[in-house]
């Protein structure tokens, strides 16, 4: 982990903390209004706009908890050590996704439901 800057990291994960707080702040699904709907066409418009922005927000959510499982584990000194494995993650995968929990090998394996997730 020598290669890391620590600090540099955290100013990162704390920045992108920030973003996703102020963006899900300013995320009012309620703005969707489908009280007045004349046209069936104008109704799925409109669910499919409330069913995306959803998702979105579920999306941002997570990696919210993410970035704040990251920052613990710079706190705990843990931060850079695959959650599965307890190698190394690659330098290059944690400039590219600061937050990430596992090694490539592990994270394929999660992505395929072979793996536990706390």
């Amino acid at each position: 982990m020598s290669e890391l800057n620590l600090e540099e990291i955290k100013e990162r994960l704390i920045a992108e903390r920030e973003a996703l707080i102020n963006k899900l702040r300013g995320s009012d699904l309620s703005s969707i209004d489908d009280s007045e709907t004349p046209d069936p066409v104008d109704l799925a418009v409109k669910n499919y706009s409330k069913n995306v922005a959803m998702a979105v927000s579920e999306n941002d959510s997570r990696q919210l908890v993410l970035i704040n499982e990251a920052l613990e584990r710079l706190n705990d000194d843990e931060y850079g050590l695959c959650q599965n494995c307890e190698q190394e993650i690659n330098v290059r995968r944690l400039d590219a996704v600061p937050w990430a929990r596992y090694c490539l090998n592990c994270q394929e394996l999660q992505e395929k439901g072979l793996l536990d997730e706390d």
